[in-house]
Protein backbone atom coordinates (compact mmCIF):
# COMPACT_ATOMS: atom_id res chain seq x y z
CA UNK A 1 0.00 0.00 0.00
CA UNK A 2 2.97 2.48 1.09
CA UNK A 3 4.60 1.81 -2.96
CA UNK A 4 1.41 2.36 -4.13
CA UNK A 5 0.64 5.77 -2.74
CA UNK A 6 4.32 7.21 -3.13
CA UNK A 7 3.73 5.90 -7.04
CA UNK A 8 0.57 7.52 -7.19
CA UNK A 9 1.86 10.61 -5.35
CA UNK A 10 5.02 10.45 -8.08
CA UNK A 11 2.15 10.13 -10.62
CA UNK A 12 0.37 13.49 -9.83
CA UNK A 13 4.22 15.29 -9.40
CA UNK A 14 5.15 14.37 -12.69
CA UNK A 15 6.12 16.50 -15.51
CA UNK A 16 6.97 15.59 -19.02
CA UNK A 17 9.29 17.71 -21.59
CA UNK A 18 7.94 16.63 -25.43
CA UNK A 19 11.08 17.27 -27.69
CA UNK A 20 10.66 17.35 -31.44
CA UNK A 21 9.47 20.06 -34.29
CA UNK A 22 7.95 23.35 -33.56
CA UNK A 23 4.74 23.80 -32.73
CA UNK A 24 4.46 26.16 -35.59
CA UNK A 25 5.80 23.91 -38.36
CA UNK A 26 4.88 21.44 -40.97
CA UNK A 27 5.27 18.50 -40.99
CA UNK A 28 4.22 14.57 -39.70
CA UNK A 29 6.15 14.82 -36.54
CA UNK A 30 4.59 18.26 -35.40
CA UNK A 31 1.15 17.42 -36.08
CA UNK A 32 1.77 14.47 -34.00
CA UNK A 33 2.74 16.49 -31.11
CA UNK A 34 -0.16 19.09 -31.78
CA UNK A 35 -2.91 16.26 -31.43
CA UNK A 36 -1.09 14.97 -28.33
CA UNK A 37 -1.20 18.49 -26.66
CA UNK A 38 -5.17 18.28 -26.81
CA UNK A 39 -4.66 14.42 -25.27
CA UNK A 40 -5.82 14.04 -21.44
CA UNK A 41 -2.37 12.99 -20.71
CA UNK A 42 -0.60 16.32 -21.88
CA UNK A 43 -2.78 17.99 -18.97
CA UNK A 44 -1.94 15.19 -16.15
CA UNK A 45 1.67 14.87 -16.79
CA UNK A 46 1.75 19.10 -17.28
CA UNK A 47 3.61 18.62 -20.17
CA UNK A 48 6.06 21.12 -22.08
CA UNK A 49 6.92 21.71 -25.68
CA UNK A 50 10.69 22.13 -26.72
CA UNK A 51 10.71 22.50 -30.45
CA UNK A 52 14.57 21.77 -31.78
CA UNK A 53 13.74 22.13 -35.40
CA UNK A 54 11.55 24.54 -37.70
CA UNK A 55 10.73 24.81 -41.57
CA UNK A 56 12.57 27.39 -42.29
CA UNK A 57 16.29 28.67 -44.12
CA UNK A 58 19.17 27.38 -42.86
CA UNK A 59 19.82 30.34 -41.25
CA UNK A 60 16.81 30.75 -39.21
CA UNK A 61 17.14 26.97 -38.42
CA UNK A 62 20.44 27.59 -36.73
CA UNK A 63 19.38 30.43 -35.11
CA UNK A 64 16.02 28.92 -33.71
CA UNK A 65 18.16 25.45 -32.41
CA UNK A 66 20.65 28.01 -30.58
CA UNK A 67 17.46 29.66 -28.66
CA UNK A 68 16.12 26.53 -28.03
CA UNK A 69 19.50 25.15 -26.12
CA UNK A 70 19.52 28.15 -24.22
CA UNK A 71 15.79 27.87 -23.04
CA UNK A 72 16.53 23.85 -22.46
CA UNK A 73 19.28 25.04 -20.43
CA UNK A 74 17.27 27.15 -17.79
CA UNK A 75 14.14 24.95 -17.85
CA UNK A 76 15.20 21.10 -18.23
CA UNK A 77 15.54 20.11 -14.54
CA UNK A 78 11.92 21.16 -13.51
CA UNK A 79 10.94 17.73 -16.01
CA UNK A 80 11.18 14.43 -15.16
CA UNK A 81 10.65 12.61 -18.23
CA UNK A 82 11.95 14.38 -21.27
CA UNK A 83 10.38 12.73 -24.44
CA UNK A 84 12.16 12.69 -27.55
CA UNK A 85 10.38 12.70 -31.01
CA UNK A 86 13.27 11.94 -33.52
CA UNK A 87 14.19 9.67 -36.70
CA UNK A 88 17.46 7.86 -37.66
CA UNK A 89 18.71 10.97 -39.88
CA UNK A 90 22.19 12.23 -38.20
CA UNK A 91 20.94 15.68 -38.82
CA UNK A 92 18.30 15.21 -36.57
CA UNK A 93 19.96 13.57 -33.68
CA UNK A 94 22.88 16.31 -33.83
CA UNK A 95 20.23 18.94 -33.37
CA UNK A 96 18.99 17.29 -30.51
CA UNK A 97 21.67 15.81 -29.14
CA UNK A 98 22.57 19.36 -26.61
CA UNK A 99 19.47 18.65 -25.30
CA UNK A 100 19.59 14.92 -24.82
CA UNK A 101 23.11 15.60 -22.56
CA UNK A 102 21.45 17.92 -20.65
CA UNK A 103 18.75 15.06 -19.89
CA UNK A 104 21.15 12.59 -19.11
CA UNK A 105 23.03 15.12 -16.62
CA UNK A 106 19.84 16.06 -14.81
CA UNK A 107 19.05 12.56 -14.44
CA UNK A 108 15.82 12.09 -16.58
CA UNK A 109 13.70 9.73 -17.72
CA UNK A 110 14.32 9.36 -21.74
CA UNK A 111 11.82 8.50 -24.23
CA UNK A 112 13.12 8.10 -28.00
CA UNK A 113 10.05 8.35 -30.25
CA UNK A 114 11.04 7.17 -33.44
CA UNK A 115 8.76 8.34 -36.36
CA UNK A 116 10.52 6.42 -39.07
CA UNK A 117 10.64 3.17 -39.71
CA UNK A 118 11.25 2.39 -43.11
CA UNK A 119 15.32 3.73 -42.81
CA UNK A 120 15.97 1.34 -39.57
CA UNK A 121 17.70 -0.90 -42.14
CA UNK A 122 20.01 1.85 -43.19
CA UNK A 123 21.33 2.62 -39.90
CA UNK A 124 22.54 -0.50 -37.96
CA UNK A 125 26.11 1.21 -38.11
CA UNK A 126 25.06 4.76 -37.42
CA UNK A 127 26.89 5.06 -34.08
CA UNK A 128 25.34 8.20 -32.77
CA UNK A 129 21.89 6.60 -33.45
CA UNK A 130 22.79 3.50 -31.49
CA UNK A 131 24.56 5.68 -28.79
CA UNK A 132 21.16 7.96 -28.39
CA UNK A 133 19.21 4.54 -27.94
CA UNK A 134 21.57 3.61 -25.91
CA UNK A 135 20.84 6.31 -23.08
CA UNK A 136 16.82 5.75 -23.38
CA UNK A 137 14.73 4.29 -20.91
CA UNK A 138 12.29 3.38 -23.61
CA UNK A 139 12.21 3.14 -27.38
CA UNK A 140 8.59 4.16 -28.67
CA UNK A 141 8.02 2.46 -32.10
CA UNK A 142 4.64 3.45 -34.23
CA UNK A 143 3.80 0.03 -35.60
CA UNK A 144 3.92 -3.81 -34.79
CA UNK A 145 6.23 -4.25 -37.64
CA UNK A 146 8.69 -1.90 -37.04
CA UNK A 147 9.21 -2.91 -33.07
CA UNK A 148 10.10 -6.55 -34.68
CA UNK A 149 12.38 -5.08 -36.94
CA UNK A 150 14.09 -2.98 -34.61
CA UNK A 151 14.67 -5.75 -32.05
CA UNK A 152 16.06 -7.89 -34.59
CA UNK A 153 18.39 -5.41 -36.38
CA UNK A 154 19.44 -3.27 -33.34
CA UNK A 155 20.25 -6.40 -30.17
CA UNK A 156 22.74 -4.18 -29.04
CA UNK A 157 20.04 -1.32 -27.76
CA UNK A 158 18.97 -2.75 -24.70
CA UNK A 159 15.96 -0.48 -23.99
CA UNK A 160 12.50 -1.68 -23.35
CA UNK A 161 10.59 -0.73 -26.99
CA UNK A 162 6.96 -0.20 -27.14
CA UNK A 163 4.56 0.57 -30.24
CA UNK A 164 2.17 3.55 -29.92
CA UNK A 165 0.19 4.32 -33.06
CA UNK A 166 -0.43 8.17 -34.24
CA UNK A 167 -4.11 9.29 -33.08
CA UNK A 168 -6.79 10.23 -35.80
CA UNK A 169 -8.02 13.62 -35.41
CA UNK A 170 -11.71 14.30 -34.97
CA UNK A 171 -13.57 15.45 -37.52
CA UNK A 172 -16.98 16.36 -37.57
CA UNK A 173 -19.64 14.23 -39.58
CA UNK A 174 -18.72 14.31 -43.56
CA UNK A 175 -21.22 15.69 -45.82
CA UNK A 176 -20.33 13.53 -49.25
CA UNK A 177 -22.83 15.94 -50.81
CA UNK A 178 -20.34 18.20 -50.96
CA UNK A 179 -17.83 15.74 -52.66
CA UNK A 180 -16.02 16.67 -56.04
CA UNK A 181 -14.81 14.80 -59.03
CA UNK A 182 -11.35 15.50 -57.06
CA UNK A 183 -7.73 13.48 -56.43
CA UNK A 184 -5.44 15.04 -53.71
CA UNK A 185 -2.03 14.91 -52.92
CA UNK A 186 -0.36 16.39 -49.83
CA UNK A 187 3.33 16.11 -49.00
CA UNK A 188 6.88 18.21 -48.83
CA UNK A 189 7.43 17.94 -52.56
CA UNK A 190 10.83 15.96 -52.41
CA UNK A 191 12.13 12.44 -54.02
CA UNK A 192 10.52 10.31 -51.30
CA UNK A 193 6.95 11.48 -51.60
CA UNK A 194 7.34 11.07 -55.65
CA UNK A 195 4.00 13.39 -56.74
CA UNK A 196 5.91 12.46 -59.83
CA UNK A 197 4.17 9.15 -59.97
CA UNK A 198 0.94 10.89 -60.23
CA UNK A 199 1.77 12.74 -62.57
CA UNK A 200 2.43 9.94 -64.47
CA UNK A 201 -0.80 8.18 -63.63
CA UNK A 202 -2.94 11.15 -64.92
CA UNK A 203 -1.35 11.71 -68.18
CA UNK A 204 -2.44 8.74 -68.52
CA UNK A 205 -6.18 8.78 -67.29
CA UNK A 206 -7.05 12.26 -67.75
CA UNK A 207 -8.12 11.75 -71.43
CA UNK A 208 -10.41 8.98 -70.30
CA UNK A 209 -11.92 11.30 -67.35
CA UNK A 210 -11.92 14.89 -68.89
CA UNK A 211 -13.77 15.95 -65.17
CA UNK A 212 -11.91 14.60 -62.99
CA UNK A 213 -8.97 17.47 -61.58
CA UNK A 214 -5.73 16.45 -59.39
CA UNK A 215 -4.82 18.89 -56.58
CA UNK A 216 -0.89 18.83 -55.09
CA UNK A 217 -0.31 20.57 -51.84
CA UNK A 218 2.43 20.95 -49.89
CA UNK A 219 5.88 23.03 -50.15
CA UNK A 220 9.29 21.70 -51.27
CA UNK A 221 10.17 21.32 -54.94
CA UNK A 222 6.83 23.24 -56.08
CA UNK A 223 8.90 24.99 -58.86
CA UNK A 224 10.56 21.56 -60.61
CA UNK A 225 7.41 19.52 -60.01
CA UNK A 226 5.09 22.34 -61.55
CA UNK A 227 7.45 22.35 -64.27
CA UNK A 228 7.46 18.62 -65.09
CA UNK A 229 3.80 19.30 -64.71
CA UNK A 230 3.94 21.70 -67.98
CA UNK A 231 6.04 19.15 -69.61
CA UNK A 232 3.80 16.74 -69.56
CA UNK A 233 0.94 19.04 -70.76
CA UNK A 234 -1.30 18.55 -67.54
CA UNK A 235 -1.26 22.24 -66.73
CA UNK A 236 -5.26 22.62 -67.84
CA UNK A 237 -6.01 19.84 -65.18
CA UNK A 238 -3.43 19.94 -62.23
CA UNK A 239 -3.18 22.18 -59.46
CA UNK A 240 -0.24 23.34 -57.55
CA UNK A 241 -1.29 24.89 -54.01
CA UNK A 242 1.91 25.01 -51.78
CA UNK A 243 2.00 25.06 -48.09
CA UNK A 244 -1.67 26.18 -47.72
CA UNK A 245 -3.69 26.18 -44.04
CA UNK A 246 -7.31 27.32 -42.83
CA UNK A 247 -10.26 27.82 -44.90
CA UNK A 248 -8.42 26.78 -47.83
CA UNK A 249 -6.86 23.89 -46.82
CA UNK A 250 -10.12 22.97 -45.10
CA UNK A 251 -11.93 23.44 -48.52
CA UNK A 252 -9.12 21.25 -50.36
CA UNK A 253 -9.86 18.64 -47.96
CA UNK A 254 -13.33 18.44 -47.75
CA UNK A 255 -14.02 18.41 -50.86
CA UNK A 256 -11.68 15.56 -52.26
CA UNK A 257 -13.01 12.45 -53.37
CA UNK A 258 -9.06 10.50 -53.32
CA UNK A 259 -5.95 10.89 -51.71
CA UNK A 260 -2.95 9.77 -52.99
CA UNK A 261 -0.07 8.75 -51.48
CA UNK A 262 3.36 7.65 -53.26
CA UNK A 263 5.92 7.93 -50.52
CA UNK A 264 9.15 5.74 -50.67
CA UNK A 265 9.46 5.97 -46.86
CA UNK A 266 7.41 6.91 -43.55
CA UNK A 267 6.89 6.17 -40.21
CA UNK A 268 2.71 5.85 -39.35
CA UNK A 269 1.59 8.67 -42.03
CA UNK A 270 -0.45 11.19 -40.38
CA UNK A 271 -1.83 12.48 -43.92
CA UNK A 272 -3.36 8.92 -44.34
CA UNK A 273 -4.79 9.54 -41.15
CA UNK A 274 -6.67 12.63 -41.31
CA UNK A 275 -8.05 11.40 -44.75
CA UNK A 276 -9.67 8.81 -43.22
CA UNK A 277 -10.87 10.36 -41.00
CA UNK A 278 -12.39 13.32 -43.20
CA UNK A 279 -14.06 10.44 -45.27
CA UNK A 280 -11.59 10.43 -48.43
CA UNK A 281 -11.19 6.85 -50.32
CA UNK A 282 -7.21 6.42 -49.97
CA UNK A 283 -4.82 5.02 -52.69
CA UNK A 284 -0.71 4.50 -50.68
CA UNK A 285 1.89 2.64 -51.20
CA UNK A 286 1.81 -0.01 -48.40
CA UNK A 287 5.02 1.90 -46.55
CA UNK A 288 5.32 2.78 -42.69
CA UNK A 289 3.50 0.92 -40.04
CA UNK A 290 0.61 0.94 -42.55
CA UNK A 291 0.84 -2.78 -43.36
CA UNK A 292 -0.24 -3.22 -39.22
CA UNK A 293 -3.57 -1.58 -40.18
CA UNK A 294 -4.28 -2.14 -44.02
CA UNK A 295 -6.92 -3.86 -44.96
CA UNK A 296 -7.12 -3.60 -48.77
CA UNK A 297 -10.31 -2.44 -50.47
CA UNK A 298 -12.01 -1.76 -47.06
CA UNK A 299 -9.47 1.15 -45.88
CA UNK A 300 -6.90 1.78 -48.57
CA UNK A 301 -6.01 0.54 -51.96
CA UNK A 302 -2.20 -0.40 -52.53
CA UNK A 303 0.68 -0.23 -55.17
CA UNK A 304 4.25 -1.03 -55.10
CA UNK A 305 6.42 2.22 -54.92
CA UNK A 306 7.73 3.38 -58.20
CA UNK A 307 4.78 1.53 -59.97
CA UNK A 308 3.06 4.39 -61.97
CA UNK A 309 1.11 1.50 -64.32
CA UNK A 310 -0.13 -0.37 -60.94
CA UNK A 311 -1.47 3.09 -59.45
CA UNK A 312 -2.96 4.24 -62.81
CA UNK A 313 -5.13 0.99 -62.65
CA UNK A 314 -6.03 1.58 -58.97
CA UNK A 315 -7.39 5.22 -59.43
CA UNK A 316 -9.14 4.07 -61.98
CA UNK A 317 -11.01 1.32 -60.09
CA UNK A 318 -11.48 4.16 -57.63
CA UNK A 319 -12.62 6.65 -60.58
CA UNK A 320 -15.49 4.23 -62.27
CA UNK A 321 -16.67 3.03 -58.98
CA UNK A 322 -18.47 5.50 -56.92
CA UNK A 323 -19.98 2.80 -54.74
CA UNK A 324 -16.83 1.79 -54.22
CA UNK A 325 -15.20 5.01 -53.51
CA UNK A 326 -18.36 5.93 -50.97
CA UNK A 327 -17.71 2.50 -49.11
CA UNK A 328 -14.03 3.05 -48.86
CA UNK A 329 -14.47 6.29 -47.50
CA UNK A 330 -17.29 5.67 -45.18
CA UNK A 331 -15.69 2.46 -43.51
CA UNK A 332 -12.12 4.44 -42.99
CA UNK A 333 -13.98 7.05 -40.97
CA UNK A 334 -15.41 4.67 -38.72
CA UNK A 335 -12.69 2.88 -38.67
CA UNK A 336 -10.15 5.15 -37.83
CA UNK A 337 -12.19 6.60 -35.26
CA UNK A 338 -11.80 3.45 -33.58
CA UNK A 339 -8.46 2.61 -33.74
CA UNK A 340 -6.76 5.90 -33.12
CA UNK A 341 -9.14 7.43 -31.23
CA UNK A 342 -6.88 10.19 -29.21
CA UNK A 343 -8.42 9.22 -26.11
CA UNK A 344 -6.84 5.61 -26.89
CA UNK A 345 -3.54 6.70 -27.46
CA UNK A 346 -3.20 9.12 -24.31
CA UNK A 347 -4.04 5.89 -22.82
CA UNK A 348 -1.15 4.31 -24.18
CA UNK A 349 1.27 7.30 -23.83
CA UNK A 350 -0.22 7.11 -19.87
CA UNK A 351 0.91 3.38 -19.67
CA UNK A 352 3.98 4.25 -21.20
CA UNK A 353 5.02 7.01 -18.43
CA UNK A 354 3.79 4.71 -15.60
CA UNK A 355 6.05 1.82 -16.41
CA UNK A 356 9.03 3.52 -16.84
CA UNK A 357 8.33 5.36 -13.55
CA UNK A 358 8.65 2.37 -12.34
CA UNK A 359 12.21 1.34 -13.01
Amino acid sequence: MLIANLLHNRLIMTKVLMVGSAEQSGGGVASVLRLMKQMPFWEKYRCGWLGTQIQRSYGVKLWYALKTYAKALFTIWGYDIVHFHTVPDKICLIIQLPVLLLALAGRKKIVMHIHMGNQLEDHTQNGLFIWCLNRADCVVLLAKKWQNLFETLYPRVKAKTAVIYNACAPTPAVDYSVKEKSIIFAAHLDENKRADLLLQAWKRLRGDFPDWRVTIMGNGDVEGYSRLCHEMGLDDCVTFTGYITGKQKEDVWNKASIYCMCSRHEGFPMVVLEAWARGIAVVTTPVGGLPDVIEEGRNCLTFPFGDAEALTKQLRRLIESPELRLSMAEYSKTFGERVFAPERISESVDGLYKEILKS
